[in-house]
């Protein structure tokens, strides 16, 4: 997969949407995240909060943080 970020944060913002895949731009202790791990987008919150999922191999959901367009970048397969 290609991953790519805007140094543009409105930009950034506008891009991601709901169902787009994303990587994580930072850990996430709390959830035992590590930055690069890939999750889809479930829901878009105001003020650029996205809630995210986390699956394994078999669709099992095993984190699902809110987080900042800051903290993530979409990715192209």
């Amino acid at each position: 997969p290609v991953v790519t970020s805007s140094a543009n944060k409105n930009l950034q913002m506008e891009d991601i949407k709901l169902h787009d895949l994303v990587a994580l731009t930072e850990a996430l202790p709390t959830y035992n995240l590590r930055r690069g791990e890939v999750g889809v987008v479930i829901d878009v919150g105001p003020n650029g909060q996205y809630l995210l999922e986390f699956a394994d191999r078999n669709g099992i959901p095993y984190a699902t943080p809110t987080v900042s367009a800051d903290s993530i970048m979409k990715v192209y397969l």
